[in-house]
């Protein structure tokens, strides 16, 4: 069975390489590009190989996938991806070494955006429709497509496991009957907000083609772009607003859409993370503006640092909320005035935390997630009252529902190894030869899949200036915060691999 599901997976990657050949081939009629032979050759290897498992999976004796195989073609399907997507990277030059290829492509699917590359600009289109197409199959995730579109690729197994390894949270919530039922609105969803935001774009000064990649990058919350400067590239305060919109609405859980389209306006009025979302965005803009006006009177300021600040109010207005909406949704796009390195130390703080809390549990955004944070504040004034009043009982409640004591656990022991996680990151990437401040914030930006850092990887920069070694294990750190940290620590334990 697993055998099969592997076969499944990388066919349907053979089939968005063959897409992405498509385009290239019609930039090679109409520009003379020379990158489609790449996805053709990357193309029929894939095929080849999912064929390969796909029949050795039909000729062995079934077997339903338990939880413990959920688990391990989920992790390992990532990265056969990321294996197979990085060769067209490699035949044609983008990169020249293997470390390089595979740090960009699993940035592109677990849709970090962290880049080596310093000349996106002066890539084939083949290559650029390659990165966006990336990232939008890892925004929903591979496997959450296979269920809702090939469901008896695993008849008889338990779905739910499946969907929940790849799209962790608090918990899994059912639209439908089935899981393959709910994994097919959730991408029906998915779709038309693609749809829409790519509409959005070509009416204003983008070509289809920027339209359609940024569409991609921009619901994904990847913030890959098809130029070096990003969204700040067009200079254009609609493409901006229209940016902003979709980051938004990409950061929101997909459930809530659903709900609004059978009219449950009852259930998005009492959902909690959905308001705390809004709210932190109203507050960080709020903040940055103020500080943007603020700054300059009261921390020392170089002429650098105030050129780079935006100067009228409508552009601090714009500015801020750009720059906090591409954090919260963890998207990672960089507007007009994007260089938060310049801006001066009153900005990084809140840049880092945004970073790490990101949008809301079942949307496309990276982070510890909303609800979390929810979660974790209400266990703490739990933990008062309760000392407070030994002799009560008060239940950690998010809109109106109990979490549950196994929830709770969960929670805790995420934040626990997520602080473990930093901790070693810093050590060992302060060993590879960056900064401490820089080895932590790029740990951040990788684990929650937001793209930009600080310093060297800052948004001026990027991730080809650091050691093999510290790209390896970002790499590793970008499949964690996709997958959130369970998914992948499960298959280092002992009792995983035990047989029973």
């Amino acid at each position: 069975m697993r055998s099969k599901l592997f076969g499944v997976l990388l066919l349907i990657e053979m089939a968005a390489l063959l897409l992405t050949a498509a385009v290239a081939f019609h930039y090679q009629r109409v520009a003379g590009e020379t990158d489609a032979r790449c996805f053709l050759l990357t193309a029929a290897l894939t095929g080849a190989v999912g064929l390969l498992l796909y029949n050795i999976g039909r000729s062995v004796k079934k077997r339903p996938l338990q939880i413990r195989d959920s688990f391990l073609v989920v992790a390992l399907s990532w990265v056969l991806f990321s294996v197979f997507g990085m060769l067209p990277f490699l035949m044609y030059g983008t990169v020249d070494n293997v470390t390089d290829a595979f740090f960009e492509t699993m940035s592109g699917f677990s849709t970090t955006g962290a880049t080596i590359l310093d000349n996106i600009d002066q890539q084939p289109h083949g290559i650029l429709f390659w990165r966006s197409i990336m990232q939008w199959m890892g925004g929903l995730g591979v496997v959450v497509f296979t269920l809702a579109f090939i469901p008896s690729v695993a008849k008889g197994s338990k779905k739910v496991s499946l969907f929940a390894a790849e799209a962790p949270g608090l918990s899994v919530e059912k639209l439908a009957p089935t899981m393959g039922a709910t994994s097919r609105l959730l991408w029906i969803i998915y779709i038309a907000l693609t749809l829409l935001c790519a509409i959005a774009y070509v009416v204003g000064p983008m070509n289809r083609f920027d339209a359609i990649c940024h569409a991609f990058t921009t619901i994904a919350t990847g913030g890959f772009s098809t130029h070096q400067a990003s969204i700040g590239y067009f200079q254009s305060n609609y493409i901006e607003c229209v940016c902003i919109v979709f980051m938004l609405l990409s950061g929101i859980n997909f459930a809530m859409y659903h709900f609004l389209f059978n009219g449950r306006f009852d259930i998005i009025k009492r959902n909690e993370e959905l308001r705390w979302y809004l709210l932190a965005i109203l507050f960080f803009t709020l903040l940055f503006i103020m500080r943007f006006f603020f700054a300059p009177r009261f921390d020392l300021m170089t002429d650098e640092q105030l050129a780079s600040h935006p100067q009228t109010w409508w552009e601090r207005i714009r500015t801020s909320l750009f720059h906090v909406v591409a954090l919260l949704s963890n998207t990672g796009f960089q507007g007009s005035n994007y260089d938060y390195d310049l801006w001066g130390r009153l900005f990084l703080i809140p840049t880092v935390v945004m970073m790490i809390v990101g949008g809301c549990a079942g949307s496309t955004s990276g982070g510890i997630k909303m609800v979390r944070v929810i979660v974790l504040f209400r266990y703490m004034k739990k933990t008062v009252y309760e000392m407070l009043h030994s002799s009560s009982v008060y239940n950690v409640k998010v809109s109106g529902q109990t979490v549950d004591e196994l929830a709770l656990k969960r929670v805790l022991s995420f934040f626990s190894l997520f602080i473990i996680l930093f901790m070693g990151n810093v050590v060992a990437l302060s060993a590879m030869g960056m900064s401490m401040e820089d080895g932590a914030i790029s740990f951040l930006t990788c684990f929650s899949n937001y793209g930009p850092g600080s310093g060297i990887t800052g948004p001026s920069g990027n991730f080809d200036a650091i050691s093999n070694g510290a790209k390896w294990l970002l790499s590793f750190d970008m499949l964690v915060g996709r997958l959130e940290i369970f998914t992948i620590l499960l298959l280092f334990t002992r009792s995983f691999w035990r047989t029973e």
